[in-house]
């Protein structure tokens, strides 16, 4: 098949997985069918013909060997084919949703990434467990930073895993860490957790454990105990990212019930970085920004519409405001404003475009309160442009 028959059969294919997906999330490997496995063999193939991607790079985002991946796609694989078909089809619904964004931002190496990403070495280097934190208001960009340190270190030496509310118990947890270091799925509780020990045992490995803080919703707290066993077991290094709420939620219990095994968890966490410790706020003389005008610069050197230098100084003193939403706030705006301004045939991104655009998409209370603090932190020439 040719590269342009190849688009014309995945186009009709994206109509078809549009509605719903080949295999229902949660399925167990053994009860893939193969008609579903054929299935997403054929969307793979078609997919990575269409859009040029080498196999060895989807084989590497699996964590597998390339060799794996092409006897898949054959149709001759003699491994367990349920759970390649699993995880091909969660990689192929991720690369068709990023594929289908349009890019407003790229990664930049902000100051609080650069921390994390110093304590995800640490931990490494030295097998501990290190736990960085904000304040509960999102957008420091702790997310981003954790999937580009693990797209650093890749599959084999780093596993991914975002915990959310409703995994915060053994099981959810679990699964979330099989899932995120491609191990199968299925038995018991012990059974998963031995499987998980089997694999990292020996291994130099980072198990990057994003929202951690959901984990203080468990009854009696045990998804915290078994991660402190998995790392008793392997002494494999563990990063977890959350906020300011799971180190007082430790502190609090501790005391609280005399419990000597929370308080051998929190021993064991070393470094503990609070990522705002360092954080200049609204251009004090201490510490450092958040974000610079240069980073931000270079965040949206790639979107659609410039931004002209005054938008750069805004943006970058509104995410260094206090309980702004950070980074978040300024990527959604500037997606907000590029959307106002392709309607409106702007050329570029000014701050008159930007506070339209902040009072269109935030409520008018919390868009005036962010308005007035920016305003007031940009220099004379600047507010008086805007």
């Amino acid at each position: 098949m040719n590269d342009a028959k190849a688009r014309d059969a995945l186009i009709g294919r994206e109509r078809i997985r549009g509605a719903s997906r080949m295999i229902a999330e949660g399925t167990e490997a053994a009860s893939v069918t193969p008609e579903q496995i054929s299935q997403v063999a054929q969307d793979v193939e078609l997919f990575v013909r269409a859009h040029k991607i080498d196999r060895k790079a989807v084989a590497k985002a699996l964590g597998y060997s390339p060799g794996v991946i092409s006897e898949f796609l054959k149709g001759g694989y003699a491994g367990n084919k349920g759970l390649v078909a699993i995880q091909l089809e969660q990689w192929l619904v991720e690369e068709e949703e990023r594929r289908s964004r349009p890019t407003t931002t790229q990664f930049v190496w902000t100051n609080v990434a650069m921390e994390i990403k110093a304590a995800a070495n640490y931990c490494l280097d030295y097998r501990k467990i290190g736990l960085v934190f904000g304040p509960d208001t999102a957008g420091l960009g702790k997310t981003t930073a954790l999937r580009a340190i693990h797209q650093e270190l890749g599959p084999r030496r780093s596993s991914l895993v975002t915990i959310d509310k409703v995994d915060a118990n053994p099981t959810g947890l679990l699964k979330k860490i099989s899932v995120g270091m491609h191990i199968e799925d299925r038995g018991s509780n012990r059974a998963r957790f031995e499987r998980i020990v089997e694999k990292l045992n020996g291994r130099s490995h980072l198990l990057l454990v994003d929202q951690v803080h959901n984990l203080r919703e468990a009854k009696g707290d045990k998804p915290l105990y078994i991660l402190a066993d998995l790392y008793d077991a392997t002494q494999t290094a563990q990063l977890w990212s959350g906020t300011a709420d799971l180190v007082t939620y430790l502190d609090r219990q501790r005391s609280k019930a005399a419990d000597e095994s929370l308080a051998q968890i929190r021993s064991r966490i070393m470094p503990c970085i609070d990522l705002m410790a360092g954080v200049r706020h609204g251009g004090g003389d201490n510490g450092e920004p958040l974000v610079t005008i240069e980073q931000v610069v270079e965040m949206f050197a790639k979107n659609k519409l410039r931004l002209v230098p005054t938008t750069a100084r805004f943006l970058c003193k509104l995410a260094n405001l206090p309980d702004s939403g950070g980074i978040r706030l300024c990527v959604q705006i500037v997606e907000y404003a590029t959307m106002m301004g392709e309607i409106s045939g702007a050329k570029s991104i000014d701050v008159p475009l930007l506070q339209a655009a902040m009072r269109r998409s935030l409520l008018q209370s919390r868009a005036e309160a962010l308005l007035s603090h920016t305003l007031n932190e940009l220099p004379m020439r600047a507010a008086r442009t805007a």
